[in-house]
């Protein structure tokens, strides 16, 4: 099984979690510590476990929010020669409502664009109300039955793309939210930890043997 990937203090006390519970169970092997350490070791091993866990969950939760990220497809187009054949993505920018967008550089006509759709599906969420608010305005004005009747289904397919999509994004929201509060309370764990078994490895040391002096 694949371990998670582990942060740098996360991989620092399982290291330390590791070399504390070997050094004790030998000791202990030798009679040279009571049994009343494995309680210590049993909860380093449980520490451990824990730490495990929480970094697995960690990566799931990332790694979705990654796939839900890149579920846009820009289908940008040059604005100039209208092609996308040529297009390098450059980065990403915000533009004046705030939503996070895609910028490229055709190649064939040398100039660099915003594309004016969001380029994440958090932003898109708002792109598509305030796209249907316009389409909405404009079949009520509309004089073409034909072509008020198409807008119409537009906008319930449209709607129907935002019902889907919004409760996907706030589970994700709050899954982040959690994680970010767990986040915090790990921390707050493996300093505490880290510093009490700093403190019981010093003590470990105390019971080793002097070495003779030749």
């Amino acid at each position: 099984m694949k371990q998670p990937d582990l942060k740098a203090n996360e991989r620092e006390l399982v290291k330390l979690i590791r070399f504390f519970s070997k050094r004790a169970q030998k000791l202990m092997d030798q009679g040279a510590l009571s049994p009343e350490h494995t309680q210590l070791t049993t909860a380093c091993q449980n520490l451990e476990t824990q730490l495990i866990s929480h970094a697995t969950n960690r990566s799931a939760i990332l790694d979705k929010r990654e796939r839900l990220q890149q579920i846009i497809e820009d289908n940008a187009q040059c604005p100039k020669c209208g092609k996308a054949d040529m297009l390098k993505r450059t980065g990403s920018t915000r533009n004046e409502r705030g939503w996070n967008c895609n910028t490229y550089k055709c190649r064939r006509c040398n100039i660099t664009f915003t594309w004016n759709r969001p380029n994440n599906p958090w932003d898109m969420v708002h792109f598509l109300e305030a796209y249907i608010a316009e389409l909405e305005q404009s079949v009520l004005t509309e004089q073409n039955e034909e072509l008020k009747a198409h807008t119409e289904a537009a906008i319930v397919q449209l709607n129907d793309s935002l019902a889907r999509l919004r409760p996907v994004l706030g589970t994700s929201d709050e899954e982040l939210t959690a994680l970010n509060q767990k986040e915090k309370e790990m921390d707050r764990l493996i300093h505490q930890f880290k510093t009490y078994l700093q403190i019981e490895k010093i003590k470990l040391d105390a019971y080793q043997e002097p070495e003779e002096e030749v």
